[in-house]
């Protein structure tokens, strides 16, 4: 295939992708439907339906080349085909065979899960031959034991207008030098949106209206440069009086001067004005612009739940609500896996078999319910709950008791809500076993991740024997959360307020040591006392002064007191998550952009806390400062063109108590070196201006810095790059793809 025919073949397989997307969400919602029970009229209707979506998927993924799935699509078509000429009895098994049918077409389309072109389904020839024969009216489409059944639900809503596609950029998280090098480009519906029309008119007219401040700026700018012109003419003019005249002219001149400047300030304050409004406007527009409706979010974890159960033999029904409301497609995106895990752990954990749910006097059949609804304040709470056993505190308190998370006093004293906390803990399970679907412990704290990232919050309820419901409340598109900024040595930390109880200061000889460890007493209980220099490994030189600030976290039914150098207060922030390969730094959830220019970075409150309370985490003695002034450190110079892993690095060196340097590309690097001896060099490969191969290569024909060692830190992987690496000379060779921070001290430490 020539390259204008292979464009053309991504083209249209970028424009299936998006048709597939809409095609199945419809199919899922007709199907479930159609297995809950409806009128005669009703059925009939959604089996025209089901038999347009199916035949025009089939007629589409035709012209892609997508032979497996023509001919899945061809032998529920005909199935379809007899039920709606009467020919075929709507009946439980055909229910079934049709729903087994849509749940492989579901993962043979192409999406960015599955990639351009996912394998054909195993079994594919023999599900095939179940609906060729329950159109000839033979038992080969049996109905599975345990069917999942979805209430009705209200089709979404018409689209009122037109729509198009406009293309959406990647992620600007998502590194271009490892989407080329690991990740071959696939085109499809993370790439495409379908925008109503009026959407993009009322974005255009609030850029259009934008046109105004930036003529009003101009202005502005001429009037500012005849104010400059006027006053250089008057002091020429000045020049020529006496000094009697001349304090006459200076005073009129200030007046003058104070005349323009007043009215100068009034017109940029109502710029100002018009400008934030019309910012505020542009920025809400296109917010809505991303804007899905929720049954996009739930329709596949329907989908997942109906399968699982079908395979644990479960007789569960589904209940959905709030489908048409909508949420940010960024934040369904994020949500998607944390709604998988509590609906797995849902089917796994709290629904019981038929035959113990009529033991207990249960209905046969569960109940799941997975629903969206509107809340105060922009946000949003989506709620999923079951009618099974419910959580089992006893068994998750000894769990915790067992692990080593609590001692079994701190255990007993633990109120109900304090011990459904202790779930969201990592590597904490009541399971029997682990299995392909759960028993690690990882589920609900990945749940509470994605949900605290979002600045939102997650909490359980649960009642032994009726059942549990989890309540995620979020924001309604990705917005800003507030958090306490704090500093140490230095730089600044965000904490999120939602995980802060309160902010204070301790008179230094209140603190107790109990036990080798620092506690205070808050309301007459006993607090262990942390500094974060510590969990985050930073130098410091320990407490000192008459008061101690400190910071009390809470998280997981687990509660500390967190000592830092400052509180700078409380802020309102837009978290910037890390790139790769920097996406998982222990006890850093991302960054933020500070008014100075500089990075600041927002902590991982649950990192802190199991840091904290390791039982072999030990707080560093404090070390005098007379110690620190006579132990001379070693200086190192880091060449890195990405603030992010600039930033970073610097964070790594500096806390192993190196003093650093940094600089935007090899030749400010080089520049640098002119007039001034470092210890050891660190720089990334691909840079501006001068490369860190050319760098290091200057390095080593220098005879002033040719004995300085060298690492060279990049994505570049392959056997050429290594060999290159060595040939100019670096000392050690670190791809990103496999970089640890401990790995790299342990390479700097045998250097120098």
């Amino acid at each position: 295939m020539n390259s204008r025919n292979e464009q053309l073949f991504q083209r249209l397989l970028a424009m299936f992708m998006v048709e597939a997307e809409e095609h199945v969400g419809s199919l899922a919602v007709s199907l479930r439907e159609l297995e809950a029970g409806v009128s005669e009229q009703r059925a009939r209707e959604l089996i025209e339906k089901t038999f347009r979506e199916v035949h025009t998927l089939k007629g589409a993924a035709r012209t892609v080349n997508l032979s497996h799935l023509v001919a899945l699509c061809h032998a529920m078509e005909s199935l379809l085909a007899l039920l709606k000429r009467g020919e075929l009895r709507l009946g439980p098994g055909v229910v079934a065979v049709l729903a087994d049918g849509f749940a492989a077409l579901r993962r043979m389309v192409p999406n960015e899960v599955n990639g351009n072109s996912p394998p054909p389904v195993e079994g594919l020839d023999n599900l095939i031959a179940r609906l060729e024969g329950a159109a000839k009216g033979e038992a080969a489409a049996q109905a599975p034991a345990a069917p999942v059944v979805a209430a009705p639900a209200p089709p979404p809503p018409p689209v009122a207008a037109p729509v198009v596609e406009v293309p959406k950029p990647p992620p600007p998280t998502a590194p271009a030098k490892r989407v080329q090098t690991e990740e071959p480009f696939v085109a499809g519906p993370r790439q495409t949106l379908r925008v109503p029309i009026e959407r993009l008119d009322f974005l255009l007219h609030q850029a259009e209206e934008l046109i105004n401040a930036k003529l009003s700026g101009g202005e502005r700018v001429a009037e500012i440069k005849a104010l400059g012109t006027g006053l250089t003419d008057r002091m020429r003019t000045r020049q020529r009086l006496d000094s009697a005249q001349q304090a006459e002219h200076d005073a009129q001149t200030l007046a003058w001067v104070a005349t323009k400047l007043s009215r100068l300030a009034l017109e940029a304050d109502h710029d100002v004005r018009g400008l934030s409004k019309g910012v505020d406007s542009l920025l809400s527009g296109t917010k809505q612009v991303l804007m899905l409706p929720a049954s996009t979010l739930l329709e596949p974890v329907a989908q997942d739940l109906r399968d699982l159960s079908r395979r644990q033999g479960k007789d569960v029904q589904l209940e959905l609500g709030g489908q048409e409301l909508e949420l940010d497609r960024r934040v369904q995106e994020e949500l998607r896996e944390a709604l998988l895990h509590l609906a797995r752990n849902a089917i796994d954990h709290g629904i019981e078999r038929p035959e113990e749910r009529v033991a207990a006097g249960k209905p046969a059949r569960a109940t799941i319910s997975l629903t969206v609804s509107q809340r105060d304040g922009g946000r949003a709470e989506i709620a999923i709950s079951d009618d099974g056993r419910g959580m089992d505190l006893g068994r998750l308190s000894q769990e915790a008791v067992q692990t080593g998370l609590l001692e079994a006093e701190q255990a007993a004293g633990l109120a109900p809500d304090q011990i459904m906390a202790l779930a969201f803990q990592s590597g904490l399970s009541t399971s029997e076993g682990i299995t392909d679907i759960s028993g690690r412990g990882l589920g609900l704290a990945i749940v509470q991740e994605k949900v605290e990232r979002l600045g939102g919050t997650v909490t359980v309820e649960s009642q032994p024997g009726r059942g549990t419901v989890f309540r995620l409340l979020l924001p309604v598109t990705m917005a800003a959360f507030r958090v306490v900024m704090t500093a140490v040595g230095g730089n600044v930390y965000a904490m999120p307020t939602n995980r802060i109880e309160r902010v204070g200061r301790v008179a230094s000889q209140d603190v107790q040591m109990v036990e080798g460890r620092e506690m205070l007493r808050i309301d007459g209980r006993p607090l262990a006392l942390v500094r974060l220099s510590d969990l985050l490994h930073l130098p410091g030189t320990g407490p000192s002064g008459d008061f101690r600030a400190y910071v009390v976290l809470a998280a997981a039914g687990q509660r500390l007191a967190v000592e830092v150098e400052t509180v700078l207060g409380e802020a309102e922030i837009l978290m910037k998550p890390l790139a790769w390969p920097l996406t998982r730094v222990p006890g850093v959830a991302g960054a933020v952009a500070l008014p100075s220019g500089r990075l600041g970075f927002v902590l991982n409150v649950h990192d802190l806390l199991r840091a904290a309370l390791r039982p072999d985490f030990q707080a560093r003695a404090a070390r005098p400062v007379t110690a620190n002034a006579t132990q001379a450190r070693k200086s190192i110079l880091i060449a890195e063109d990405s603030i992010t892993a600039r930033t970073l690095f610097k964070h790594v060196l500096e806390a192993a108590g190196f003093r650093v340097r940094t600089c935007v590309d090899g030749m400010e690097a080089w520049n640098v070196l002119a007039g001034e001896m470092f210890d050891l060099v660190v720089s990334d490969v691909e840079m501006p201006r001068m490369s860190g191969f050319e760098l290091i290569a200057n390095i080593r024909q220098d005879p002033r810095l040719s004995e300085i060692p060298a690492i060279l830190i990049t994505s570049l992987e392959t056997r050429e790059d290594r060999e290159r690496g060595v040939d100019v000379g670096a000392s050690a060779y670190i791809v990103k793809k496999s970089f640890d921070q401990s790995d790299l001290l342990e390479i700097i430490g045998r250097l120098i």
